[in-house]
């Protein structure tokens, strides 16, 4: 089992831009991704996200489309999803990731994010591995990649090329 922050980033390092749209993302489509992307989640059991993911993904009109648990960071009231496993949790990150863990059972856990999340994770030697995907285009600001709070030592383990540019960066995150 490990621990995976699945992500999608600018060139420049950024998985929003500066009006916290990913809309410079959608212009992609999915027809190019998408089978990678759902080898991936046959792979995943729990997932973690923050407020803002999870309010995005409540606004998406294409609606929730995990089956699996998932667990939402936020200090806020929000809707649950009739149906859906979905627990609200804040404190301690190391209680909320041997809760995920323990659900994903032999599956992996997703980090969907935001950033900070994954920093969290990151920061407290909880994630496992980064995959991000690398779009060819550049935001010049926005929200950050994996805005952690020291050095952190990455192992490449792959790549991934897309025909229309992209490119999947694939690392093992070191420890201490």
């Amino acid at each position: 089992m490990t621990t995976q922050y699945y992500v999608a980033c600018s060139l420049d390092g950024f998985i929003a831009d500066r009006d916290n749209s990913i809309d410079w993302l959608l212009q992609f489509g999915f027809e190019e991704f998408g089978a990678h992307y759902e080898r991936f989640l046959a792979g995943i059991g729990a997932v973690v996200m923050g407020a803002d993911t999870y309010q995005f993904l409540l606004d998406d009109a294409s609606g929730w489309g995990y089956t699996m648990p998932a667990w939402v960071l936020t200090h806020r009231e929000m809707p649950g999803i009739d149906g859906a496993d979905i627990r609200f949790a804040q404190g301690p990150i190391a209680e909320v990731h041997a809760a995920a863990v323990a659900a994903a059972g032999d599956k992996q856990v997703w980090v969907i994010g935001g950033g900070n999340v994954a920093a969290q994770f990151a920061d407290a030697g909880l994630l496992d591995e980064l995959l991000v995907t690398i779009m060819p285009i550049a935001l010049g600001a926005g929200r950050p990649l994996l805005p952690l709070a020291s050095t952190t030592a990455l192992t490449a383990t792959g790549t991934t090329p897309f025909p229309g540019g992209a490119i999947e960066l694939r690392y093992r995150v070191g420890r201490g």
